[in-house]
């Protein structure tokens, strides 16, 4: 009993020191073409961040390439982490609890805890994806993720373009989790040089990706200018604003959450 108590008192003080190591995250700008390069067993590594938010107690984004035919893991299982993945180039194929699809480019997947799932690259060339992950203090309510879709598939090719006055918009998902209140996910397409919206804030935290074109973000009056593969993290109540500042149209996927 005595040594019981001893592993864990010493698992309580490591996840303690643990959280305590991972930084707060602020407002940053991460340009695709300045991030590290890791090799790896199966492709390469480039991490972004990791830490935590206002709203997050723990968020952490990087992204994995992987040569054809290879995979990351073996498929698993998350207790109390959700998961986003968004495919930035090549093809792979993502399983959720037995079932398998192939994706392309700007497909998105959510996997959600209790679902075991795995990924492999489908294609004959490299791909590369963005893993996104989250936790949050609460326990996960599994009723409530299961009653708004659960874990899923969604893919580029079946998500509906709206033609807007500025350009396009392709809704993908405003629904609750099983640790947000709400996750809301979009991408907009802007034409040569419109300005989405001017500097403003909301309440939410907010993540900007950018998968096609260049685009001039604004934020709290400084301007950063990056291109495809480049990721704005967004803190609540910082003054931003975006606009296409490339030849043709730009699309970038806008998520929130709370």
């Amino acid at each position: 009993m005595k040594q019981l108590f001893v592993l864990l008192f010493a698992t309580i003080i490591n996840i303690s020191a643990f959280a305590q190591n991972l930084e707060k995250l602020e407002t940053s700008v991460y340009d695709w073409n300045k991030l590290e390069i890791v090799k790896t067993q199966s492709g390469e590594k480039r991490q972004l961040f990791e830490g935590h938010t206002n709203a997050l107690s723990y968020f952490e984004v990087h992204v994995t390439t992987l040569n054809p035919g290879k995979a990351p893991h073996g498929s698993h299982v998350h207790k109390d982490m959700e998961e986003l993945i968004i495919v930035k180039e090549g093809q792979i194929e993502q399983s959720i609890n037995g079932v398998k699809k192939v994706l392309g480019p700007g497909s998105v997947i959510l996997a959600l805890p209790g679902d075991d799932h795995g990924i492999w690259n489908a294609g004959d060339i490299q791909a590369s994806y963005y893993i996104i992950r989250w936790k949050k203090g609460d326990n996960p309510n599994l009723a409530r993720a299961k009653e708004s879709g659960g874990s899923k598939f969604y893919d580029w090719k079946d998500i509906e373009y709206s033609t807007t006055k500025k350009g396009g918009k392709r809704q993908f998902m405003q629904r609750p989790t099983s640790l947000l209140e709400e996750l809301e996910m979009h991408v907009t397409t802007l034409d040569a040089g419109v300005t989405s919206h001017g500097e403003h804030v909301h309440e939410s935290e907010e993540i900007i990706l950018v998968i096609k074109g260049e685009v001039e973000e604004s934020i709290n009056g400084t301007k950063y200018r990056v291109g495809p593969g480049s990721l704005l993290l967004l803190m609540d109540e910082i003054p931003h604003g975006i606009q296409n500042v490339g030849e043709g149209q730009c699309e970038y996927f806008a998520f929130k959450w709370k």
